[in-house]
């Protein structure tokens, strides 16, 4: 149970403090008094974001608490101290307190029990504290993908639904893994081709270095041939077949100078310069005549020798520029075809994990699949009952289950179906607001003031069926599109579940306002010291509580 509620600089407040006890408890006061602030203080509380436009203005934090009394052995005191033991958070004497602190520079704070925690604490242990209606609850019941939520609610299968969407994460996560390897593998065997074709194509050509540089040499001569031969022939013509040629002119040189040295003895010495020359020069002569003989005339050749080079050409362009840089691009090629892993294994593995996966998925959403089929009438049976109660009678009210085919999906009662994150079906609420008139998209035809009534009922059908009690209702102006005997027939429903939860009602009607065991008015003044506007609020006693009301009918004063 809410016990107590303090709020300073949050929105409109300066500092407030409310009491709060057991019971049906409203809050009242005229439009735009800031009933619904006190409700978004709570969702702060609770978890909701906060941010710096809760701050009040020219103020840098604001601050709210709220103190729960646990004392009583409702349905969820156990699991909220389970809750607080296993975060070693000091709890006694059966209070709670819960504080937040909002901050303009810097991210807010919680606590609980003045031990700070972080947001997603306060959250797991508020879920058992209190529940909040107002306009985003009837949104969310606007929107057709919010219904099966609603329904794995009553049916008590969040839980499951929350591992199944785990399982659903993981599978797909693990199909795309597989996806990705499976990719990578083909890339892989692309890539291995590649580096055999390479090695291949590269041993093949059988690359040694100085080749390059001994077949051009070579080429050259063959080019050349033809001059090298008529250059020869002149050599050997000049040297011996000339008239007179350079042998016998030399023997002619010998000749003489053996006379000169019979003569002049000193001249002798030089004989031997003369006789090395003849010797010399008639060597010269008998190698340019082998050279000659030996010149290659192999058409063939220069054309083997011509394609070799374009070979190595090509072979440079494509693996670095030089026969060194081939080679060392065969050496790499054949190291990486050493180290290649082979990830066929991975992808079995990952095949099986991805099935197993698949597998577990698929049970939990059929076994999830029955419950909601098995509930939904239940649902139907329980929201009927009480929109009977909430004037509107002879209503029908159904949950439409819709499936997409899917060839690969799930088997379900022997068709295939597409999974999704929250199972395998989807739906929507249908609702007849009439006797004899067809169900229709509840999103498309409600008026608001049924859709309050619905939501009302669903909630009551929730609470009745689970059989919970304890804990704080909030509904924030759940009276939207109401009056006359409707009005009554929704004040005499929260008077109901005042019977076994504390409830906290904004409200506009007097015909709920009337029903309260605690009656607080809302109003906003200015202060006195500022001229700013502030929000406050009081606590009635019998006599206020009924000047409340007549204000809320809007009685002439003589009446009052």
């Amino acid at each position: 149970m809410l016990t107590r509620l303090y709020l300073e600089n949050f929105a409109l407040t300066d500092k407030l403090e409310i009491k709060f006890d057991a019971g049906l408890s409203v809050l009242t006061g005229e439009t735009g008094a800031g009933k619904s602030i006190l409700v978004g203080a709570l969702a702060r509380l609770f978890g909701d974001k906060a941010d710096q436009t809760d701050i009040r203005s020219g103020h840098e934090m604001a601050a709210i608490e709220c103190d729960f009394d646990l004392s009583e052995n409702d349905t969820f005191r156990k699991l909220i101290i389970s809750e607080l033991k296993n975060n070693d958070i000091e709890y006694e004497n059966g209070l709670l307190t819960i504080r937040r602190e909002i901050f303009t520079k810097r991210p807010s704070k919680s606590f609980i029990n003045g031990q700070m925690v972080p947001l997603v604490q306060i959250r797991r242990i508020t879920q058992y504290l209190a529940e909040l209606f107002g306009q985003h609850s009837h949104q969310r019941l606007l929107d057709e993908n919010n219904h099966l939520g609603f329904l794995d609610n009553f049916a008590g299968l969040s839980d499951q639904v929350e591992q199944l969407r785990q399982l659903y994460l993981d599978w797909d996560k693990s199909k795309r893994n597989l996806s990705d390897l499976i990719y990578e593998s083909e890339q892989r065997k692309k890539e291995l081709e590649l580096y055999q074709f390479q090695r291949d194509e590269i041993k093949k050509a059988d690359i040694r270095v100085g080749e390059e540089e001994e077949l051009r040499a070579e080429k050259k001569i063959l080019d050349s041939s033809r001059l090298l031969a008529e250059k020869s022939s002149l050599l050997i013509e000049l040297l011996d077949r000339g008239q007179p040629s350079a042998l016998e002119i030399l023997g002619s040189c010998r000749k003489e100078f053996s006379d000169m040295a019979a003569v002049d003895k000193s001249l002798k010495k030089h004989r031997e310069l003369l006789e090395q020359a003849v010797i010399n020069l008639d060597e010269f002569r008998t190698e340019v005549e082998s050279y000659a003989s030996s010149i290659p005339n192999d058409p063939e050749r220069q054309e083997e020798i011509n394609l070799r080079l374009d070979e190595i050409f090509l072979l440079k362009n494509k693996y670095g520029g030089s026969e060194e840089a081939i080679l060392a691009t065969l050496a790499s090629i054949e190291e990486r075809l050493a180290d290649s892993i082979n990830i066929d294994d991975q992808i079995k593995k990952l095949k099986l994990i991805t099935n197993e996966v698949f597998e577990e998925y698929s049970k939990l959403a059929r076994d999830i699949s029955t419950k909601r089929q098995k509930v939904s009438g239940q649902l139907s049976k329980y929201v009927e009952s009480e929109l009977n109660h909430l004037g509107m009678s002879g209503s029908k009210f159904l949950f439409e289950f819709s499936f997409e085919p899917d060839k690969n999906g799930v088997e379900l009662d022997g068709k295939k179906v597409k999974p999704a994150p929250n199972g395998l079906e989807s739906g929507r609420f249908l609702i007849s607001a009439n006797p004899g008139e067809p169900l229709k998209p509840l999103a498309r035809t409600a008026s608001g003031g049924e859709i309050s009534r619905i939501m009302l009922a669903l909630k009551a059908a929730d609470k009745q069926k689970k059989n919970y009690s304890g804990g704080l209702l909030v509904f924030d102006e759940i009276d939207v599109g109401i009056g006359g005997e409707t009005a009554i027939a929704v004040a005499n429903k929260l008077d109901m579940l005042a019977k076994k939860y504390q409830l906290l009602v904004v409200t506009h009607l007097h015909q709920i306002a009337s029903k309260s065991r605690h009656h607080y008015a809302v109003t906003k003044a200015g202060q006195k010291s500022t001229g700013r506007n502030i929000i406050t609020i009081k606590r009635l006693n019998k006599s206020e509580k009924a000047d409340e009301i007549r204000r809320m009918l809007a009685l002439p004063e003589k009446v009052r």
